[in-house]
């Protein structure tokens, strides 16, 4: 079965390759090249598809932003991806209020300013801003429904429980 794969692969190469360029396969010097040809189009993919085992795919958890926050008490787990949607007509402004090691986020989406990742972050009306919490723990924030006013409307402070282990709460 291989070498029919490796048949069909090299076929494949030959002809977007032949059209650039002379490929001999039959030629013993260029064997070598046909074995690595096949090896990398196989890794290739068969990473795409692979899936690690014992890791569980991300979960999205969405946090919306209008007149106050829902939900205001959020259980997610280590890696889980939590984003923030602005459902208002005008920006605003979240806030971290617990530092919960935020150059160990696993991943971000508008909490970037200078190449850091900061506590703050303006979301445009109907966008989105997100993080991915690397370790478990208790994360507190507000949401300033008027960003050039850091006195003015906020929103309840709201939490985020960050759990190794799911909680099967949302």
């Amino acid at each position: 079965m291989f070498e029919e794969i490796k048949k069909r692969i090299l076929s494949m190469l030959r002809q977007s390759v032949g059209r650039t360029q002379q490929f001999h396969s039959g030629d013993r010097r260029h064997a070598q090249w046909d074995g690595l040809a096949v090896v990398c189009v196989c890794l290739a993919l068969t990473a795409g598809c692979a899936n690690q085992p014992g890791t569980q795919p991300v979960r999205i958890h969405d946090i919306q932003i209008l007149e106050h926050v829902s939900p205001q008490d959020l259980y997610v787990t280590t890696g889980d991806e939590v984003r923030w949607q602005n459902l208002r007509s005008d920006p605003v402004k979240v806030g971290l209020l617990s530092h919960h090691h935020l150059s160990l986020v696993l991943c971000e989406k508008g909490f970037t300013r200078f190449g850091m990742v900061d506590d703050t972050a303006t979301i445009p009306p109907m966008g989105y801003v997100s993080l991915c919490f690397s370790r478990p723990g208790i994360v507190q924030y507000n949401v300033w429904l008027n960003p050039a006013d850091p006195r003015g409307r906020m929103t309840p402070t709201a939490r985020i429980q960050v759990s190794n282990l799911s909680t099967g709460r949302k």
